[in-house]
């Protein structure tokens, strides 16, 4: 994966992409501190330098994330006459690939998108969600995915298993709803 830019757009993309344990290599003119603390999570190699056509070479999914959108789209031109994926910043006309706004809560995980049209809506939705579904709450989940396993178990007849869910779920709705009253 290449990622060109180093600024907070850049480093962005980078806390969407940590989960995929992917190779990476960055290139910008200058990395900001915090990027730089980002890159750290992955197998990275890293270029100080202007990007060149070369940085394209055996990579599969581009993100053009500089504060030039003249660069940005040569980028993502160049990147697309190699059949490559691409993710051009602010300009989802040029994307193959988006980026939703990603919530994770243990075994829960929300997505927001707005398909590009405006990233800054999709983490408001998703800043909105977090308040939802606090940290707190990441015990409660766990505990269900475990429950479930069990009645996978106990009730081999899938109707009556989705029934017991579906109860248990109503009740876990019913339950959060008196904690979001109270805001």
């Amino acid at each position: 994966m290449l990622v060109v830019g180093g600024g907070s757009v850049a480093q962005a993309k980078l806390r969407a992409l940590e989960p995929t344990d992917c190779r990476l290599r960055a290139v910008a003119l200058a990395f900001s501190p915090a990027f730089l603390k980002a890159l750290e999570a992955f197998d990275a190699e890293r270029h100080e330098r202007s990007f060149r056509p070369e940085d394209l070479d055996g990579v599969h999914l581009v993100i053009s994330a500089t504060n030039d959108p003249a660069a940005n789209a040569l980028i993502a031109a160049q990147a697309r006459e190699r059949g490559l994926w691409v993710n051009a910043v602010d300009d989802a006309a040029s994307c193959d690939a988006l980026f939703p706004s990603i919530l994770r809560r243990g075994p829960f995980v929300a997505a927001v998108s707005t398909e590009g049209a405006f990233a800054g809506l999709s983490r408001v939705v998703r800043e909105a969600l977090e308040d939802l579904v606090p940290d707190a709450t990441i015990p409660e989940f766990e505990a269900l995915v475990q429950l479930r396993r069990q009645l996978r178990t106990s009730l081999p007849d899938p109707a009556v298993r989705a029934e017991r869910l579906r109860s248990l779920l109503r009740q876990v709705r019913q339950e959060a709803l008196p904690a979001e009253a109270a805001r």
